[in-house]
């Protein structure tokens, strides 16, 4: 009887294309149905599968698992552990549940969901609902988590494609897109549709006023088409970088400043963002807006306390609230104080461009003393020009004020020379000290 049992389970060993064994043998001919408890294992070409129970359906190939599920790759090492599993011996398909938590073969990144599948003819692992990724980079001391509806992992590119309400979490800052794809290998974040990323500046929160309770969030949220974030870029190969594309906005609320472009990158950790493709600057509550050709926007200092945005090539700044445009080849806006400091061949326009003034550089500031232009100053209008070595205008009286090396004011067929003179736009009045020169009657 022994005998005929041994060639019995031989014959059938042989016949398929995997090998099992167990603590525990029990084989129903009738249904062709192997029963194996305790310490039972499967192993093919491409995965050795243990567990408690193990039952294999001779005619279809099918094995399931209940109880301390491990799902080994022979190919790169990966492992699989859950509370139950199904592998189909012809297809090499396996399906995990029960709390499955898929390991690569370095341990760095591990993966969670409700559902997972492995096809062990390729690396691809799928996970499935309530997706969460972990990954310990230990290298740069730093961790990722990622979460999502859906994942499905490559483990030899190490890349792994979250869609379904995706999100990255790298330290403090979040990522978020329509599809992401993470690269575990040098902790790469590629965001395709809608991509968002919140970077955290220096606290999670900010007092907006003293009476107004609200708290206003510390990110520096950036949208774009399409956002990629690299940990190991710049010369170094040690620079966070973002790299934003298509219809990119970033949201700095600390300088309540929204920037514009068709194309950024931003260095993270040095905060510092160059934008292309016609971008601009705005400040909502200055009803300020600037462009340029391309747009630097960076911190300086060890506590990273002196801003500035630096516009170059064609340069456009206009105040809507004071009527005030500037141009130039330079310009430098302080976001922080709204100071602004223009060169290359500067123009200024006020009064809804009625009034031009042209100097070396030039200066806007958030106060009455408005706009001051230094060197060579040349102002115009329809019916007065004047120079002068300095020039200031006043925006709330509406007047412009020249010093400086004698100035002179023509207005009406008349010239006035003195050591100051004051021209009031509205009323086109003249006040002139220390004059000279020739005065209508």
């Amino acid at each position: 009887m022994f005998a005929l049992l041994f060639l019995i389970t031989s014959s059938l060993f042989t016949q398929s294309q995997s090998r099992r064994s167990a603590d525990k043998f029990t084989y129903d001919n009738k249904g062709q149905i192997f029963q194996y408890t305790g310490n039972s294992k499967l192993e093919d070409t491409s995965a050795v599968i243990t567990s408690h129970i193990m039952t294999f359906y001779k005619e279809t190939e099918l094995a399931t698992f209940n109880g301390n599920v491990r799902l080994f790759s022979k190919t790169n090492g990966s492992t699989i552990n859950a509370g139950y599993a199904s592998y189909n011996g012809k297809t090499r398909y396996a399906y995990a549940r029960n709390k499955p938590v898929l390991r690569s073969s370095t341990n760095n990144v591990t993966i969670r969901s409700t559902f997972m599948e492995r096809d062990f003819n390729t690396p691809i692992a799928k996970a499935i609902s309530n997706v969460h990724l972990t990954h310990i980079d230990k290298e740069n001391d730093r961790k990722t988590d990622g979460y999502a509806d859906e994942l499905t992992y490559n483990m030899d590119t190490q890349i792994s494609v979250l869609k379904g309400n995706p999100r990255l979490y790298q330290g403090n800052d979040r990522i978020e897109g329509e599809i992401l794809e993470y690269n575990s290998k040098n902790s790469q974040a590629n965001v395709m549709g809608r991509g968002k990323i919140y970077i955290l500046q220096t606290n999670n929160y900010v007092e907006r006023t003293k009476t107004n309770d609200s708290q206003v969030s510390n990110y520096n949220i950036i949208t774009a088409d399409r956002i990629l974030v690299n940990d190991n870029a710049g010369e170094d190969n040690e620079t966070r970088i973002l790299y934003a594309y298509g219809n990119v906005t970033a949201y700095f609320y600390e300088e309540n400043m929204i920037l514009k472009g068709g194309y950024v990158e931003y260095e993270i950790d040095n905060e510092h963002m160059y934008l292309y493709g016609e971008p601009s600057v705005r400040i909502p509550d200055r009803g300020i807006i600037a462009f340029g050709e391309w747009i630097e926007y960076k911190k300086d200092g060890e506590a990273k306390q002196f801003k500035d945005v630096i516009f170059h090539n064609d340069v456009v700044l206009v105040d809507y609230d004071e009527k005030l445009s500037l141009e130039g080849e330079l310009l430098h806006l302080d976001p922080d104080t709204k100071i602004a400091t223009i060169s290359g061949d500067p123009h200024a326009y006020v009064e809804d461009r009625s009034i031009k003034i042209i100097s070396v550089t030039m200066q806007m500031f958030n106060d009455d003393e408005k706009l001051r232009a230094n060197g060579d100053v040349l102002v115009e209008s329809k019916d007065m020009n004047s120079r002068s070595a300095w020039a200031t205008y006043f925006d709330k009286r509406k007047y412009l004020r020249l010093w400086g090396e004698t100035p002179s004011l023509q207005q009406g067929g008349s010239t006035v020379r003195g050591r100051e003179i004051k021209y009031y736009i509205d009323g086109e009045r003249i006040e002139a000290y220390g004059v000279s020169g020739e005065i209508p009657e």
